[in-house]
């Protein structure tokens, strides 16, 4: 036996108005399809449901019983729906995004904060790592989406271009290029560099760059962390390109010192990574379209 969701529905309006009439209007179908909906559901179960008490519609013991299951099926059918509904318009939902530290600190918060002002019922969780990392997540589905800097990305990825963003040659106060208003890229040769942990967007792009002028860099230290290569280059230990806003405290005191490279800026391209074949969420649909205005 297998129990027909339209007729139970039907035989639950007859029930619940007493009326074959008023279940007719509220389903947008005659009174004579209701009967037979109602008659073919009894026949499926091999059961009476409904009987004539004068003009009255009345439930039988069985009717009584199944009316009580219908019930709590159609309370559960509209709790999906309101779920659903809410899914679809924002007003519940949530969303994580894979950044690195960079972006998480001078990129985010007023991407976010737009976000969040038009869809204040949705859940953001922003969670940090490298470019590559965060990519590598992304297959995973450990993030909704991404934003990082360029990297060669698979195949199971797709990169929608975001924003450009500028790296610095940056010194120390004291070192000889600071007194400089260029440097060239092959004044880099001898330099001691710290450059970004692997996997990083900046750091792909600096490699790129100094490999494109025949330089294999002396590199000093790999470092993960922004603050400890400007201790680092504060120190005159070394020097390091960094994203422009990162340093901006330190240049304004004078701890630091941005050098322009011959030849114009140097730029990152950041993307929104998403998994390529799967249909984005509402969420991500509604940040993407926020991120597309914003850009």
């Amino acid at each position: 036996m297998q129990i027909n969701l339209n007729q139970l529905r039907t035989f639950f309006l007859v029930a619940k108005e007493k009326s074959i009439t008023k279940a007719a209007k509220a389903l947008h179908i005659t009174q004579p399809a209701v009967t037979m909906q109602v008659k073919a559901f009894e026949k499926n179960l091999d059961v009476k449901l409904l009987r004539k008490y004068g003009k009255e519609l009345q439930l039988t013991d069985m009717g009584q019983v199944l009316y009580g299951y219908a019930q709590r099926v159609f309370q559960i059918v509209e709790e999906l729906e309101y779920e659903l509904r809410s899914y679809g318009d924002l007003t519940r939902g949530s969303l994580t995004i894979g950044t690195t530290r960079s972006f998480a600190r001078h990129l985010m918060p007023g991407l976010l904060s737009r976000f969040q002002e038009r869809f204040p019922d949705v859940k953001v969780s922003l969670k940090v790592g490298s470019s590559q990392e965060i990519a590598d997540g992304l297959m995973d589905f450990k993030y909704d989406l991404g934003i990082i800097g360029r990297l060669p990305h698979p195949g199971k990825l797709k990169a929608i271009p975001y924003t450009r963003e500028e790296l610095c040659l940056v010194t120390s106060a004291k070192h000889r290029f600071a007194q400089k208003k260029k440097v060239s890229v092959s004044d880099l040769i001898k330099e001691p560099i710290i450059i970004p942990e692997s996997g990083s967007g900046s750091r792909y792009a600096i490699l790129a760059l100094l490999e494109s002028h025949d330089i294999k860099p002396s590199v000093l230290v790999e470092a993960g962390s922004v603050e400890f290569i400007k201790e680092y280059i504060i120190k005159g230990q070394g020097i390091s390109f960094l994203y422009k806003p990162e340093i901006q405290m330190e240049a304004k005191i004078g701890l630091l010192k941005p050098v322009e490279i011959e030849g114009g800026p140097i730029f990152v391209q950041t993307d929104i990574v998403l998994p390529r074949n799967t249909e984005p969420n509402p969420a991500v649909q509604a940040f993407l379209l926020l991120a597309k205005k914003g850009s």
